[in-house]
């Protein structure tokens, strides 16, 4: 897996992915909406089982790239000490960090129905829950009582429509406001209080919401940033194939502002890692 070197300024166009991910019947890695499933990280076999899929995304395509990124960055780096897993859905991220041997992971998300998830996936799983603390709530008042050697966060990443919001579990994993990015510009404006002084973030972004204007906020508050992965892959994701027109429609608008990028029906997801310099403005 190789890291591709990504300026500051400029299209995220100018970027060549370094690997497409495999494809299966409906363009995606799973080829149909699945309850459970086992991926491989670090030489092991993690199985992660959502029980109500309608109601806690199971891990998406863009998730398993994130996924792919954390394994890159731990075998570099090794465990962290503590790590926080904003936006934990069914935990895969979290199963990950403790199989890898991170001291202390808190899984932080605002669906009670996905800590409970990922609290069952992680004993499903035989590691320590005394390593484990979830936590239900929003990140914009989230009060947490340390800061994190390591921060993992896959944001919601389409933008809002009516006519395909359904007000579930999956519109709150997939759908991020207007524009597909609030959790991103939460997320920027709480690094300085989640991170450690040379804590690290690692952030799935989506082409489809300002990868630039991310990168540029977090430039602006003393952060360097390096590009550890970049995949390609379908519009739409699985879950909202239905909505494809729709969806297609909302995006054209916003490329049009120059506030997303996409090729026909191929856009980028960066796995991002941002690191304090000692300069971040908390």
């Amino acid at each position: 897996m190789g890291t591709v070197n990504e300026p500051l300024t400029g299209t995220i166009d100018r970027v060549v992915p370094d690997r497409v991910l495999p494809t299966g019947a409906s363009g995606t890695l799973w080829s149909s909406v699945p309850a459970h499933g086992v991926v491989e990280f670090g030489g092991r076999s993690l199985h992660i089982v959502v029980p109500d899929p309608d109601g806690v995304l199971f891990p998406t395509d863009c998730g398993l790239s994130l996924l792919a990124a954390l394994q890159h960055e731990l075998t570099a780096a090794g465990p962290p000490v503590s790590a926080l897993d904003i936006g934990c859905g069914s935990g895969i991220y979290t199963v990950a960090l403790l199989a890898a041997g991170a001291g202390h992971v808190t899984a932080l998300d605002v669906s009670p129905a996905s800590t409970r998830v990922t609290a069952a996936n992680v004993a499903r799983n035989d590691l320590a829950l005394d390593r484990l603390s979830c936590v239900t709530a929003d990140l914009a008042t989230y009060a947490p009582d340390h800061r994190f050697d390591l921060v993992v966060t896959n944001p919601p990443h389409l933008p809002y429509d009516p006519r395909y919001a359904e007000a579930n579990g999956l519109e709150t994993a997939l759908v991020g406001g207007p524009d597909g990015r609030r959790l991103y510009d939460v997320v920027v404006e709480r690094a300085g209080d989640l991170l450690t002084e040379h804590g690290t973030m690692i952030v799935a972004h989506s082409s489809l919401t300002d990868i630039p204007r991310t990168i540029g906020m977090m430039r602006d508050r003393g952060y360097t940033h390096r590009t550890i992965d970049v995949c390609e892959m379908d519009i739409p994701l699985l879950r909202y194939t239905e909505h494809r027109d729709v969806l297609l429609t909302r995006l054209a608008a916003l490329r049009e502002a120059n506030r997303a990028s996409f090729d026909g029906t191929r856009f980028l997801v960066h796995s991002i890692a941002f690191t304090r310099t000692g300069h971040a403005h908390d």
